[in-house]
């Protein structure tokens, strides 16, 4: 589908998060959503790919050892407050607040 359409079509963005979305390593997937955001940050799939990577981080947060906890809390953190100041308008920003109040706070 991507060959189908151009650089600047309106749907570039949500394809290339879809396609994101299925890459099974979760480090390349959390590099590629950065990416996306990074390149697309204007854009919905762009802010979508922000608000997957947050979560994406939460699931790396729960399922670290105790010495990879701290660091993936702090990412999760920044992302997730990043998302709030880029993106104050949004629908997920109610649930990101939330997510962001139910995590520990880093030490």
């Amino acid at each position: 589908m991507l060959t189908q359409i151009g650089k600047d079509d309106p749907l570039r963005d949500n394809i290339l998060l879809a396609q994101t979305k299925f890459v099974a390593d979760e480090q390349l997937r959390a590099e590629k959503l950065a990416q996306l955001h990074k390149e697309f940050q204007k854009t919905d799939g762009g802010m979508q790919a922000l608000y997957e990577l947050a979560r994406l981080k939460i699931g790396l947060y729960h399922e670290s050892n105790k010495e990879q906890k701290d660091r993936y809390l702090r990412e999760t953190r920044a992302t997730l407050t990043s998302f709030i100041s880029l993106y104050p308008d949004s629908v997920f920003t109610e649930q990101v607040k939330k997510i962001l109040d139910d995590l520990p706070t880093v030490e």
